[in-house]
C-alpha cells in the first residue's frame, strides 16, 4: 500500500511525507505485530527517521476513498539511512487504556522487542544548563550507560498552546520550567481530550503522573549510521504544560488534556558573595509518589543536581579553580511539621574548574537518595529549596603552631593558643581554643594533636562527568537495604549528611569537635605537649 506519514520536522508545522508498506510481521501475535514500510518525500529523504519520529501516524486510503490511520512508525531496524522501519499497529496503540492500575508494572508484550529494533522515542533531553555543563551531565549519563541529549536551546521554547493532533510534535516532561528533562515525541492518534503517542513504551512503568506538554522543533539532526546514541534524531524544546501524561504501556503512552499532574517546586538561589548579585531558578518536579513511584524514583535527583550546577557555575560569570562557598538544602514535605534541612561548607583548591559546581550537585544528589531511600509511607514534597552562596578564592589558613600551658588537670578548661597563615596573602593571624580536659585523660606527659581540615579538591563534572555519573545509576542496595525505619530516623539520616570542615583535638584517644570558623578553612595540624595531673 501506498500511504501517508505525518510529522513534524521544523517549528511547529505539520509535515507528510510518502510511505509504503512493505509487509506485516509477526502479524497474528496481536499487539506484537508490526507494520515494515519505507518512508520517502523532500521531508525525510535528506535524513531518515529516528528518535523524535516515534508516533508519527499513517494514514492510508481504502478502497472506499477514505484515509483511516493504520498505524504509528515506533522502532527502526538499523538500516543505514533510516529511510526503512517499523511501525505499530492502531489497535494495538488504541489497546493502551488512559487509566491503567495504578503502582503496578505493565508487562511488556511478548515479540514487542525485537532482534535489531530500536526504539524510536527521543532520548531523555536536558534545557537549561550552559553548553559546558550540559555536557559534562551527557557525559556522565554515558558512563552510567544512560543516553542524555543536551539540548542547546533554552529551557523552554515560547509559543501560543498547540492543539495536540496526529502528527503534532509533543513532549512528556518529568520537569517543567527552568530545568528541563522530556522525551520527545509524536500524537499518534487524538479522541476528544485523550492523546495516543509514541506506539511503545516510555518506561512500560503502567500508571503514571508526568506532564503533557507541545513542542517545538528545532532541526532534524542527521546522522544515517541509525544505530544507538549516533542516529538521526529530532532536537526539540518543550512548551506548554496541556494536561498529564496517565499511562505508560509496551505499545503507547496515554496522556488527558487539562489539569497538569501534582508537582512541586524546586527553588535554587545563588549569591555572589563578592558582586552580592542574586540568581534564581525555579522548576516544577513531576511528583508521582502517589501513583507509586512507578520507575523505583523521581527526576527530582537529576533535576536538583544540574539546577544547583549551573547556578554554581553561572553566579560567578565563570569557574575559577579556587572557590569558597556554602549549600543548604531545605526539603519542606507534608508529613513532617519542620522542614529538613542541612548546609555544607566548601573551600575549593584549584583542582579543575567547576568543581565546587560538582561537589554541591554530588551533595544535592545524596539529599535527594535520602528522601527517596524511605519504603515505609509516601513522602509528599511541598517544596525543595536549595541555597548556594558563594566566592571566588580560597578562604583558608593553615596552623602554623600552637601553644598551651604546660601542666594541666582532668576536667579543667584550658586555653590554646593557634599561629595561623592565610593562603595567598600570607598574612598571620591567631586563633584561641577553649578546651576541656576530659576527667578520663591518663595523667603524666602527654601529647595534645590538633588537626584542621584540609581544603576540597572536588570534582570536575567536565572530566567524564566527575561524580555525576553516579546520579544516573541505580541504588546497588535495592531491596536489601530498608532504608530509614521511621520519619524520625529519616530526619536523623538527612542531618547525618552534614560534614564537619572544623578543628578536632584528640588526647588520651579521645576526639572532639572544638572549632569552627564560618569565615575561612582552617587546615594542617599541630601538637602540644601537656602534663596532666589528677
Amino acid at each position: 500500500m501506498h500511504c501517508t506519514g505525518l510529522t513534524v520536522v521544523h517549528g511547529l508545522d505539520i509535515t507528510s511525507f510518502d510511505v509504503d508498506v512493505v509487509d506485516v510481521i509477526d502479524r497474528a501475535r496481536g499487539t506484537s505485530a508490526r507494520i515494515l514500510v519505507r518512508v520517502s518525500g523532500p521531508a525525510v529523504d535528506a535524513t531518515g527517521i529516528g528518535p523524535g519520529f516515534s508516533g508519527s501516524p499513517i494514514l492510508c486510503t481504502g478502497t472506499d476513498g477514505i484515509a483511516r490511520t493504520i498505524g504509528a512508525i515506533s522502532e527502526s531496524i538499523g538500516e543505514y539511512g533510516g529511510h526503512t522501519a517499523l511501525a505499530t499497529p492502531i489497535e494495538a496503540i488504541l489497546a493502551q487504556p488512559a487509566q491503567p492500575p495504578g503502582a503496578t508494572r505493565s508487562p511488556t508484550a511478548t515479540g514487542t522487542s525485537m532482534i535489531g529494533t530500536q526504539s524510536l522515542a527521543g532520548p531523555l533531553t536536558i534545557a537549561g544548563l550552559r553548553p559546558s555543563l550540559a555536557q559534562a551531565f551527557v557525559r556522565a549519563a554515558r558512563k552510567a550507560g544512560r543516553t542524555l541529549i543536551a539540548s542547546p536551546a533554552g529551557a523552554r521554547a515560547a509559543f501560543p498552546p498547540q492543539p495536540l493532533v496526529p502528527g503534532a510534535s509533543v513532549s512528556v516532561g518529568l520537569t517543567s520550567g527552568d530545568i528541563v528533562l522530556d522525551t520527545i515525541g509524536t500524537v499518534a492518534y487524538a479522541d476528544a481530550s485523550n492523546v495516543w503517542i509514541f506506539g511503545h513504551e516510555l518506561d512500560a512503568a503502567g500508571r503514571r503522573s508526568l506532564f503533557l506538554q507541545d513542542a517545538y522543533i528545532h532541526t532534524v539532526v542527521n546522522n544515517p549510521l541509525a544505530v544507538p546514541e549516533v542516529s538521526t534524531y529530532k532536537l526539540g524544546s518543550s512548551g506548554n504544560d496541556l494536561g498529564m501524561i496517565s499511562s505508560d504501556g509496551p505499545t503507547a503512552v496515554v496522556g488527558t488534556l487539562g489539569a497538569p499532574p501534582p508537582s512541586f517546586p524546586l527553588r535554587v538561589t545563588a549569591k555572589d558573595l563578592d558582586s552580592q548579585r542574586v540568581r534564581s531558578s525555579v522548576t516544577q518536579i513531576a511528583d508521582e509518589g502517589d501513583v507509586g513511584l512507578p520507575t523505583g524514583g523521581s527526576p527530582l535527583s537529576i533535576t536538583a543536581a544540574a539546577a544547583v550546577a549551573e547556578a554554581a557555575a553561572a553566579i560567578l560569570d565563570g569557574a575559577p579553580a579556587r572557590q569558597t562557598g556554602e549549600l543548604c538544602v531545605k526539603a519542606t514535605l507534608r508529613e513532617l511539621r519542620m522542614p529538613l534541612r542541612v548546609c555544607n561548607g566548601y573551600a575549593v583548591d584549584g583542582a579543575s574548574q567547576n568543581a565546587l559546581a560538582g561537589a554541591a550537585a554530588a551533595d544535592v544528589a545524596s539529599a535527594v537518595e535520602v528522601l527517596e531511600s524511605y519504603k515505609f509511607g509516601t513522602l509528599h514534597p511541598t517544596s525543595i529549596e536549595l541555597g548556594l552562596r558563594v566566592r571566588r578564592g580560597l578562604r583558608q589558613a593553615y596552623i602554623l603552631g600552637a601553644a598551651g600551658p604546660r601542666a594541666v588537670r582532668r576536667g579543667h578548661t584550658i586555653r590554646v593558643r593557634l599561629r595561623l597563615r592565610r593562603t595567598g596573602s600570607g598574612a598571620l593571624s591567631t586563633r584561641t581554643l577553649r578546651l576541656r580536659v576530659p576527667f578520663t585523660a591518663p595523667t603524666g606527659l602527654r601529647t595534645l594533636r590538633i588537626a584542621g581540615t584540609p581544603a576540597d579538591s572536588g570534582s570536575d563534572p567536565n572530566q567524564d562527568g566527575g561524580d555525576l555519573s553516579l546520579i544516573f545509576e541505580p541504588d546497588d542496595a535495592g531491596g536489601d537495604d530498608a532504608g530509614p525505619a521511621s520519619l524520625r530516623e529519616l530526619r536523623e539520616t538527612f542531618d547525618g549528611l552534614a560534614r564537619y570542615d572544623g578543628i578536632t583535638t584528640r588526647l588520651g584517644g579521645e576526639e572532639r569537635r572544638v572549632f569552627n570558623d564560618p569565615r575561612m578553612r582552617i587546615s594542617g595540624e599541630a601538637r602540644v605537649r601537656l602534663r596532666i595531673r589528677r
